[in-house]
Parts: structure tokens; sequence; C-alpha cells
């Protein structure tokens, strides 16, 4: 199974390519796409819209969090952006400034723009390969020339090699269209003495570039290139203006692709990753007229000879067209709009078609995803090697991920994927705070006298909303106390933990578990006492995760272990003042705590996700008094003041595969570092011992949202 989506990117199509093999064609479905690219893994894709003047705008939007980071250009420019890097990371294309000098860009988020310049000349880049290599052209009064960026070095198309005389000419113009996926071979187009444009290869291992136009085209554009680079296709133009496709290898040279109507235009979109597939759009006669439909076109076994090409039809209106092609070349997705009335005529659907079935089936007929989602599909750009997933856009100008029975939206699905292992990996840090500053968060009411034991019981209970979830949470806590030496208490706990947290997006995350905590309180003078502890824990989980397929809520199921350990100093000043006959213990101190999360793989649904083993860690400073106030000479008042803030503002990223469909790695949640806490309760000599009881109310923080401590302790 086929993990990246992407398949048109150098050995089938990019976006620019698209424009480029599409630019006479003004009627085309493609011209208007708002998705210019899409990383590999589909987390990212980069967007072309609108701000309030109406003026275009690119920005890379995460399907993780849905956050947008605007491409901004220099002040003063307009730009367009052309190509995405296959990581997400890097966006290139071309700006003007106020002086209407064009000047290519590399483009990332951590460093901003990178100006390709070339002395007195203006400059375009519009593709990139895996390696990080950057295609384009500069222009100046000399004319156009193609270029290679790699790394701060330009790199131009040197001299040609003719076709018939195989001898070196020199090149007046050219123009870099793409690059295959492994960085050796680009193609594009170049003008010759005669002043026509020819399509060209240029491989970067030998430094040699050809002409590849055998044909006699007026002009000539090479727009793709397979994944190994042997196998190049374009656009050609015949002296009677007609547009025609070609295919083109080494051992058969140039070939133009069979026409679906004698006299008509074909366009070329995509490439099979061996490029003995073509798919495009091109005129058919139909009820005494022209249409236009997408078509499918399989090369010979012999490069010498013209393959065939196959009307692969429409959904019942007059205008299809292929967007995306399999690396096989046997599942071909694209648009078409559905009837010949004037409504129908301007509503557009994703399709697939498939070699064994030779039909075109709509997505939402295909995904059964008609009834109550609130959107359709209005096309299909890129579809897995064995044709069971399909990504496209909405017509809510979103991007959908679709296999047969089940269609997501991403924008709306990696949230939930992000969210849930927020939550469960959150669930081991979180409470190891709650413990190490809760249950056990009064150590001066546990000091013991040389030889003096102790036992406890503690239950806290409580609430959390965390923003991605909420619920209840519960822990039961034993220990035993002893005084080892004058002014030093070592304490050892052991305890039990459940959550039950509800998802925001669907689904819950349920949590149980156990801890081992010793810790060692001892008077370091002034009646300054330092407790420095230690926690170990281990829990089972059960996630249940919830996402809209199409219009239905859907659930995936998956459940694995965690493994927390922590570490807290703290320092308390017993006792330092007495207002009002209550006795305030002012302490500061900070913790530490690191979860693992096993990796996992969800069942069940119809898009589950396999989890990558996922760390995270919190770093937590809090100051705060406690205060003690009697009230008789068995019962007092307790209460608690503390402020608290995390090092950390994001949760840790969470990496995996969307099975079956594509990897992804999402960036963590934000997390609130700032916190304040309040409790009041009462204590009470009771039984031999001392009970004690207190509420808890934080805001919006690590802490639990409310939660309540009730403890025993028996000293002897």
């Amino acid at each position: 199974m086929l993990k990246n989506i992407l398949k048109r990117r150098s050995g089938a199509v990019s976006a620019l390519a698209v424009a480029i093999s599409l630019s006479c064609a003004s009627a085309s479905f493609a011209e208007s796409m708002p998705l210019i690219g899409l990383s590999r893994d589909g987390t990212v894709y980069l967007e072309r819209g609108e701000n309030d003047n109406g003026e275009d705008v690119f920005r890379l939007v995460s399907t993780s969090n849905n956050t947008v980071t605007n491409v901004a250009f220099p002040e003063g420019a307009w730009g367009r952006a052309t190509a995405l890097s296959a990581d997400g990371k890097t966006v290139v294309g071309y700006y003007e400034d106020e002086n209407d000098n064009r000047v290519g860009f590399i483009w990332t988020a951590e460093h901003g723009f990178t100006s390709i310049e070339v002395p007195n000349s203006s400059t375009s880049a519009y593709a990139v390969s895996d390696d990080g290599k950057v295609v384009g052209s500069y222009r100046n009064d000399d004319g156009a020339f193609g270029f290679v960026w790699n790394d701060g070095v330009l790199t131009t198309t040197p001299y040609v090699t003719d076709p018939l005389s195989f001898s070196l000419q020199p090149i007046l113009q050219s123009e870099a269209y793409n690059i295959n996926r492994d960085g050796t071979t680009v193609v594009g187009a170049l003008e010759r003495n005669d002043e026509t444009w020819h399509a060209f290869v240029w491989n970067l291992e030998t430094e040699t570039v050809s002409d590849i136009d055998t044909l006699g085209y007026s002009w000539s554009h090479a727009n793709l290139v397979s994944r190994n680079g042997s196998t190049v296709a374009g656009d050609g133009q015949l002296i009677n203006n007609e547009s025609k496709v070609f295919r083109w290898t080494e051992s058969g040279g140039m070939l133009q692709i069979n026409d679906m109507m004698v006299g008509g235009n074909m366009y070329l979109t995509a490439m099979s990753d061996a490029g003995d597939v073509l798919v495009g759009f091109g005129d058919v006669s139909a009820g005494g007229g022209t249409e236009t439909h997408a078509y499918r076109y399989i090369a010979s076994s012999n490069n010498s000879q013209v393959g065939t090409t196959h009307d692969l039809g429409t959904l019942g209106g007059d205008y299809s067209e292929a967007l995306g092609i399999s690396s096989n070349g046997n599942y071909i997705v694209g648009t078409s709009n559905i009837g010949t009335s004037q409504e129908e005529s301007e509503t557009y659907r994703g399709f697939r078609w498939t070699e064994d079935s030779d039909k075109m089936i709509s997505i939402d007929e295909w995904a059964k995803s008609g009834i109550n989602t609130g959107y359709h599909t209005s096309d299909a750009r890129y579809v897995s090697d064995d044709g069971s997933v399909v990504i496209g856009m909405t017509d809510q100008n979103t991007i959908y991920v679709a296999r047969s029975g089940g269609i997501i939206e991403e924008a709306t699905f990696y949230p939930t994927v992000a969210a849930a292992n927020a939550v469960t990996v959150q669930n081991g840090v979180s409470g190891a705070n709650t413990i190490m500053f809760g249950a056990q968060g009064n150590p001066m009411r546990n000091l013991l006298s040389v030889g003096q034991r102790s036992v406890w019981g503690t239950v806290d209970s409580g609430y959390d909303d965390n923003g991605s979830s909420d619920g209840g949470l519960a822990l039961g806590e034993f220990g035993f106390g002893y005084g080892i030496a004058d002014g030093v208490t070592a304490r050892l706990s052991a305890g039990g933990t459940y959550t039950d947290q509800d998802l925001d997006v669907g689904g819950n995350v349920k949590q149980k578990g156990f801890y081992l905590s010793p810790e060692v309180s001892a008077d370091v003078g002034g009646n300054v006492y330092v407790t420095v502890g230690g926690y170990w824990g281990r829990s089972s989980i059960d996630a249940k995760r919830g996402y809209m397929n199409g219009g239905t809520l859907d659930y995936s199921n998956g459940d694995t272990d965690a493994e927390t350990w922590g570490a807290k100093i703290r320092f308390d000043w017993l006792n330092a003042l007495n207002v009002s006959n209550t006795d305030i213990t002012p302490y500061v101190g900070i913790s530490y705590a690191r979860t693992t999360l096993d990796a996992y793989s969800e069942t069940g649904g119809a898009f589950p996700v396999s989890y990558d083993e996922t760390k995270d860690h919190s770093t937590i400073a809090r100051l705060g008094a406690d205060f003690v106030h009697p009230l008789t000479d068995t019962v007092r008042v307790l209460a608690k003041a503390e402020a608290s803030y995390q090092f950390e503002d994001h949760s840790s990223a969470t990496s995996g595969e969307l099975i079956g469909i594509s990897d992804f790695n999402l960036a963590g949640q934000d997390l609130k570092q700032f916190w304040v806490r309040g409790g009041v309760g009462a204590e009470f000599d009771v039984g031999g011992g001392t009970a004690s009881f207190m509420v808890n109310a934080t805001t919006q923080g690590q802490d639990p949202d409310v939660w309540v401590r009730s403890n025993f302790t028996v000293k002897f």
C-alpha cells in the first residue's frame, strides 16, 4: 500500500506543470485551482486565496491544527507561489517589487525569503525536487534562460545538442519548467535560431541539454518528467494552432499521441511514475458539436510506435478533465460536470476511473458521502497506487480524503488525531504533577520526630476541561512515613489512578494505572524544610477517537500503555508568619515529569490511524502558601494559594500513519503556561488520627479545574 499520496510531483505533475500545460486552454477547470501543492504526508497544503481587497494571497495551512502561515511578500510587492516541497516546508515562486522587478524566491517559515537574484535580470522559480534543487528562469535584455538553483549556486542551461546534426548549438532563450524527484533531470523549452520554441531535456549529471522536438511544432514545451528521468511529456502546437500532446524517450524519440477527434485539441495534465501512461483532456465529437473529455493514453511497449488513447467520458455533462494518476497508471481521478442543463453544467464533482471497470464514477457515489455531509466534492487530484484513496477539494474549498465507504475533511480530521494523542500523553505528565503537588501537596502536615511513624490514606477526585477533552479523574493513595533523624522525615506512597475524559471532537480516553512515590523532608535550618521526591507510574489506556465520516460520526479504537517518571524539589518556610492567629507557610517548588506513550494502531472505523511512540514532558514552577487557622483544639481551617508556571508552551508532536493513506507529523498543541490555584478545607482530630478535607479550584492550566482532596493520617 502506497503511503505517499502526492504522486504529481516531478515524476507525475506539479501544480505548476498543470498551469503551464493548460496555458492555451482558457476554459480549463484546473486554471482556477486554489490548491497549489500538498505535502507528501498530507498535513500541510499551499493555497491561493484573496484578502479583503480582492488581492491574491498565498498561505500554508496545517491540517493538524488549522493554523495558517502567510507567505508574506516584501512590502509593496505582489507575487505568485508556484510549488511546495515534498516535506511541506519550502515554497518557491516569484514576486514583483514596487519597481516591477521580478525576483524568484525560496521561502520557509523559519528563514523567510531567499531571493534568487541574477544581476540585471528578473527571475522566477517554478519547481523544487526532493533534494531541494529549484528550477526556474531568469530574463534580461539578452532573453530568458533556464536555471537550476542548488543551495545558493545557480547553473544555467549550457549549449544544446541539435536533434538532427547532434552538434552543439547556442541557445537563444530557454525556460526550465520541472525537475524529476531525484533532482537529476530538468525539462522545459528553448528557443532556436529560427525563433521557434522546442522542448528540451537537461541531464544534470552529464551537464547536457538536448532539443527533443523532431516533429516540427510551431512551439513545444516539455512539462513532465518520469521519476527516473527517462521519459518526458509535454504540449506542442501545430502551424494551424491545434494543441497536441507528445511523449519522448531516448530510444523512441518524440511521438505525438492520438487525438480523440480529427483536428481536435489535446492537453496534458499528468503522467505515471514510469511515464508509460499520460492523462489530460481534449476535444471529442458529440451530438453534432464538440465536447471536452478526459483521456488516458497508454504508450506502446515499442517506444518508436504510437500507443492508444482512450476517452474516459464524463459524469453526464459535456466536460471532464483528468487531474491525477496513480503511479502505475491504472487509476485516474479528475473533475467533471454532471449534466447539460445550465445548473448541472456548472456543477462539478470529483471522479475516479479504474482500468478494471473502465467506468467513471463520482467520488460522492464511490465514497457514499452524498447524504448530510454539508459539502460535495468538486474535484479529485491525487490517488494512491492501489486506487483505494483519493484526495481533492470540496465545493467548500476544503481538502478531503476519500476511500470506498468513507470521506473526511483533513481540516477537521487531523485535529482529532492530534487531540486524542495529546490528551493521552498529557494525562501522564499532568497526573504526576497533580500527585506530587496535590495528593502530596502539604508535606508540613506530616512531619515526624525521630522514630515516629505514620500511615495514611488519601483520595483525590475532580474534574478537568483542558480545551481538548473534559471529564473526571480520581486517585487513591496509601503511604508510610518514618522519622529517620532529627528534623528528617521519609515517606513512601503507593497509589492507583483513573481518568475518563470525553474528547471534544467525539469519543473518549480512559486511563488507569498505579504509581510509587518516595520523598524526604529535612530541616535545613531556620525552620526551612526542603522536600525532595520522585515518582514512577505505569498506566493502560483505552482510546475511542471520534471523527466525521461524511455526515456520520465514526469511531476508531486503540489501546496502549504509558510510563511516567518525575521528580520534585520544594522549600517550605514553616510558620514563617502568624497573622490573626493564622500560621502561614510560604513555599516554592519545581517539578519535572516525563511520559512515554507506546506506539499503537487503532482498529475499526473507516479511517483508523497508527501512532508512533510519543514522549512528552512538563517542567512546572510553583509559588504558594499554606494557611492553618485553629477553630478549636481539634478543628483547624486549612487554605492554600498557589501560582504555577509551565516552561513548555506546546505539547509534543504527533506522528504516525493514516493507515493505508499517508504518514503524518502533526505539530503539538498550545499549552496554557500560567495558572493560579486556590483551596479551602478543614482538618480535625478524630479516631486517634487526623482527617482533612480540601476543595481546590484552578484557572485554565495543566492542573485539574477542580478537585477534592481527602486524607486520614495516623501517627504512632
